[in-house]
C-alpha cells in the first residue's frame, strides 16, 4: 500500500492554438499565388525572421485582391470566436481588429528563426502552397516555459494527466488552405524547407484597436 492515495492531476494555463480550413481554398490559392509571385518580381521585400526566403512588406491587403480579403475575414472570424472583452457593456464592442499581413516565399533551404510578434493580440498563418515537401518546413511553436522547465535536471520530463510526456515544442505541417492562429507572444519559427517547389504562406497580426466613440452633442 502506497502512502499517497487518490492521486489526481489536472492541466492548467493551456496555450490555445486555433485551426481551420478556408473554404474554396483552391481558387483562393491560385489567385494569391499569382499575386504574390508577381509582387516578388517587382519588389525585393524586407528581412525580419526570414533566412533566404522572400518576405513582403506588411501591405498584402493592398495588393492581394479579394482572395486576400477573404483570408483576412476568415482569420478575424476564427479569432473572434475565441476572444472575449471583459470590459464590454451591452452589445457594443470596444475594439476592432487592425490587420498587418505579409507574404512569405521560401525556396529550398529557406527557414524562419524563432521570434514572437510584439504589439499584436493574435497571430495567424495561412498556407497557399506547401512546396511539395513531406516532413520539413513545419511551423514550430515553442513552449513559453522552455528552457526553465529543463534547467534543474534536463533528463527529467513531466507526464501529463493522460500519461503523455511533456513537450517543449509542437510542429505543424503546411497544407494548402490550412490556417492557424495563436497568441502573438508565443515564440515560433519555421524549419528549413526541403521541397522541390517554393513554399508560400501568408502571416497576419491581429491588433486590437479601440473604437472611437462619437462625441456627445
Amino acid at each position: 500500500m502506497t502512502t499517497a492515495q487518490d492521486i489526481r492531476s489536472r492541466t492548467i494555463f493551456p496555450t490555445l492554438i486555433l485551426e481551420c480550413t478556408v473554404p474554396d481554398a483552391d481558387r483562393i490559392n491560385t489567385e494569391l499565388k499569382q499575386a504574390i509571385l508577381e509582387k516578388r518580381s517587382q519588389d525585393a521585400g524586407i528581412h525580419r525572421s526570414n533566412f533566404n526566403g522572400w518576405h513582403s512588406k506588411d501591405d498584402i491587403l493592398q495588393w492581394g485582391g479579394d482572395a486576400m480579403r477573404t483570408v483576412a475575414v476568415a482569420a478575424i472570424e476564427m479569432c473572434n470566436s475565441y476572444t472575449h472583452d471583459n470590459g464590454m457593456q451591452g452589445d457594443d464592442p470596444r475594439f476592432s481588429w487592425s490587420i498587418q499581413a505579409w507574404a512569405n516565399v521560401s525556396q529550398p533551404g529557406a527557414s524562419n528563426q524563432y521570434h514572437a510578434h510584439p504589439g499584436a493580440f493574435w497571430s495567424a498563418v495561412y498556407y497557399v502552397d506547401d512546396g511539395g515537401e513531406i516532413g520539413a518546413g513545419h511551423l514550430v511553436l515553442q513552449d513559453p516555459r522552455f528552457p526553465l522547465n529543463k534547467m534543474s535536471v534536463p533528463d527529467l520530463t513531466i507526464r501529463d494527466s493522460k500519461g503523455n510526456l511533456e513537450r517543449t515544442e509542437i510542429s505543424v505541417t503546411p497544407k494548402p488552405g490550412r490556417m492557424l492562429a495563436f497568441p502573438s507572444w508565443l515564440t515560433h519559427g519555421v524549419r528549413p524547407h526541403h521541397g522541390q517547389a517554393e513554399r508560400i504562406s501568408i502571416a497576419m497580426n491581429l491588433i486590437a484597436t479601440p473604437i472611437a466613440k462619437p462625441a456627445n452633442v
